[in-house]
């Protein structure tokens, strides 16, 4: 008897975690980075550019019509431009369809600029959000991917035992030359 209790028990839990749990959904739309997403840029005395190559995958058995927007988050000073690889009024991928290769995103990186601190980091936001292929109304979010830039300078700094080492011969040689002044 109470083996069947045990596992009428049993049975009505599992029925009710069915019931009561969400079933995982895919995300529509896949971005695919064929580069790395996370890259770093030198940066020097003219503007540098950073391309992000891709491609990106319609996972569902229905065509959608969207396009890919975002960029640094927050703002970046380091950043002189960003270019989405699917802008407005955007495309359709039939079901299962892929795009092809594409730049998903091209940053312009500005020139040195002795203001800012380096390394930077810049992050960036990739958004695919639907577009109405009618009246050509951007709609929500389908999915996000994110990808982020290490921006290192080029101009070397002194090195800390350097500056040192000139502070200490600076020191060094002010109390030589007042040692000779105040003998003669």
């Amino acid at each position: 008897m109470l083996r069947i209790r045990l596992a009428a028990v049993t049975a009505f839990l599992f029925v009710a975690i069915l019931f009561v749990s969400r079933p995982a959904y895919a995300d529509s739309l896949t971005i695919h980075y064929t580069n790395s997403q996370s890259q770093t840029d030198i940066v020097g005395p003219g503007f540098t550019q950073i391309d992000f190559t891709g491609f990106v995958t319609n996972n569902t058995s229905s065509p959608i019509t969207f396009q890919l927007t975002g960029g640094p988050v927050p703002f970046e000073p380091y950043v002189a431009s960003f270019v989405n690889g699917i802008p407005y009024p955007g495309i359709t991928l039939g079901a299962g369809q892929s795009s092809g290769l594409i730049n998903l995103a091209v940053v312009t990186i500005n020139p040195f600029d002795p203001s800012l601190n380096y390394p930077g980091t810049v992050d960036i936001v990739l958004d695919a959000i639907t577009v109405d292929p009618v009246t050509g109304h951007t709609g929500g979010v389908i999915t996000e991917d994110d990808a982020s830039i290490q921006v290192i300078s080029s101009i070397p700094e002194p090195s800390t035992l350097l500056l040192l080492m000139t502070v200490m011969s600076v020191f060094a040689l002010t109390s030589i030359y007042r040692t000779s002044v105040r003998s003669n």
